[in-house]
């Protein structure tokens, strides 16, 4: 039997930016099994670029990270949310913080995720993290099948009209055209890292194939190294890390031919906007199916892997070092063949 169709839902996903790629999975299924409800996010303000223009949502709500340890902001946050009389309230993050956000909002079901986090009392109803692991956003597509109780489909980041326009007109200030490489090399785990010679070495592969040039993606906190690594690679490649706006990544990603990355948002946004995509895994459980995008995925499973957050190599990170730049290469250009 179908659920009560809810008149209002928030999601609560506050960070990080790949798991708010992944949630997207969730927001597509609410979207297409209640057409009719208001359909809110609760995230950062240094996230909420992502979540703007998203027609799915009715509003993205920014709450910043001071308002999260200050009980006066606290008290206007749930004001606010309390007067917007949400039916449903979806703690898609598990962490205590998200527990008390949700709490805040009210809302006549809350449902969240099973975890070791406290105040879990605070929601109605805590599910396991199921699912198919080693399908893309299976936590998200699993906690949709329970709400909706329907299939979810895979993570899409929609492009919009204005987002697209502001990046035709960058790439020709950058004299780039539509095809290029997109590189994203940089994660916040040095043990998910890709070494930087390897991506030197690819670039120059990739010049030498054809398939460049070459853009470097990140963030502002990455541009001492991405500039490092991009003075190494052929003339024409590019570096744009720190350079894009949050809300036109999507778009970006969208104009490369092909994307090469770690387990990162930026990879996870590329495929999410059907590029095709060379994903390299080492210390973390990849995802093998379930994307709509050509994917390849490059995870040697290791003995010690995935080690996660406990890496036991003394910093020889072997399982990412031994996937060489000539086996990315070789994976890219089949994700380019024709398919017959």
């Amino acid at each position: 039997m179908p659920p009560t169709a809810p008149r209002s839902i928030l999601i609560v996903r506050l960070s990080a930016l790949g798991d708010l790629v992944f949630c997207s999975s969730l927001l597509d299924a609410l979207r297409s099994c209640f057409p009719e409800a208001r359909i809110d996010w609760l995230a950062q303000d240094g996230f909420c670029g992502l979540l703007r223009d998203d027609p799915r949502l009715d509003n993205a709500i920014a709450v910043s990270r001071q308002a999260l340890t200050s009980p006066r902001a606290w008290l206007r946050l749930r004001r606010e949310l309390r007067s917007r009389d949400y039916d449903w309230v979806v703690d898609a993050q598990g962490l205590a913080k998200s527990r008390w956000l949700a709490w805040l909002a009210g809302g006549r079901r809350r449902v969240g995720f099973r975890s070791k986090e406290p105040l879990g009392f605070l929601l109605h109803e805590r599910i396991d993290k199921g699912g198919d692991i080693a399908a893309i956003a299976s936590e998200y597509r699993h906690l949709a099948a329970h709400l909706t109780g329907s299939p979810a489909p895979p993570p899409r980041l929609p492009v919009g009209d204005a987002a697209a326009a502001r990046v035709a007109t960058a790439l020709r200030d950058a004299g780039l055209q539509p095809g290029f490489v997109a590189l994203c090399p940089f994660t916040t785990r040095p043990q998910k890292h890709w070494p930087d010679a390897h991506w030197v070495q690819l670039a120059h592969d990739l010049a030498a194939s054809g398939l460049g040039p070459c853009v470097v993606f990140g963030g502002p906190s990455d541009r001492t190294q991405a500039a490092a690594l991009a003075a190494r690679m052929p003339a024409g490649s590019i570096d744009l890390s720190g350079r894009t706006a949050l809300a036109d990544l999507p778009a970006w990603l969208q104009q490369a031919r092909l994307a090469i990355g770690v387990d990162t948002g930026l990879t996870h946004i590329a495929i999410a906007v059907h590029t095709p995509t060379v994903a390299l895994f080492g210390s973390t459980c990849p995802y093998t199916r379930g994307a709509e995008s050509p994917l390849a995925v490059l995870y040697d499973a290791l003995p010690c892997a995935p080690c996660k957050r406990r890496p036991s190599c003394d910093g020889a990170y072997t399982c990412l070092r031994q996937l060489t730049p000539r086996r990315v290469l070789d994976a890219g250009r089949h994700l380019l063949e024709p398919q017959t």
